[in-house]
């Protein structure tokens, strides 16, 4: 009972930080939509605002959305943690009597990972839980559209290449 309060209290964290980046994606695509304003009216000021507001809720998104992920992992791997020890409590005692069968039988011992390979090697059904955990990172948009659009305005870095590519002593 004990882990499934804890796989409960993961879950209600994965949905608590859910909320959280859907709220900050919302600010990061309004501050990009700002930005992308600010720079169609060509007023340098309102630019480098919207692009300081762009930055800032950027990096409140990427904090939220790796919260997100950090809880979406430890979710999944407390459940894979939890068949595990389901795995050794009830496959290694089945597995201990198969080799003794076998030893009272007179037959080759078989390694119980190769009673198993075979199985294992098999395609299997693709596992769907039900469970309010995604099993995959949340998409991220505007974190992507950020990288692109805040990254725009700035200047180029400074290089040690000219543009015609050859080397600036």
């Amino acid at each position: 009972m004990f882990a499934r309060d804890d796989l409960a209290a993961l879950a209600r964290a994965y949905a608590g930080s859910v909320k959280a980046f859907k709220n900050a994606d919302l600010a990061l695509t309004r501050a990009l939509d700002a930005l992308a304003a600010a720079r169609a009216g060509n007023n340098p000021s309102d630019i480098t605002r919207t692009r300081l507001a762009a930055v800032e809720a950027e990096r409140a998104a990427g904090i939220a959305w790796d919260e997100s992920e950090a809880a979406r992992r430890a979710y999944w791997r407390q459940r894979a943690a939890e068949q595990e020890q389901k795995v050794v409590a009830e496959c290694v005692p089945l597995l201990m009597q198969l080799a003794a069968y076998q030893r009272f039988a007179g037959l080759a011992a078989i390694p119980p990972e190769h009673v198993l390979r075979h199985h294992l090697i098999a395609p299997q059904a693709h596992l769907e839980p039900s469970v309010d955990v995604s099993i995959e990172p949340l998409p991220a948009p505007s974190l992507d559209r950020a990288d692109d659009e805040i990254v725009a305005g700035r200047p180029p870095l400074r290089s040690c290449f000219s543009r015609s590519g050859h080397r600036i002593k």
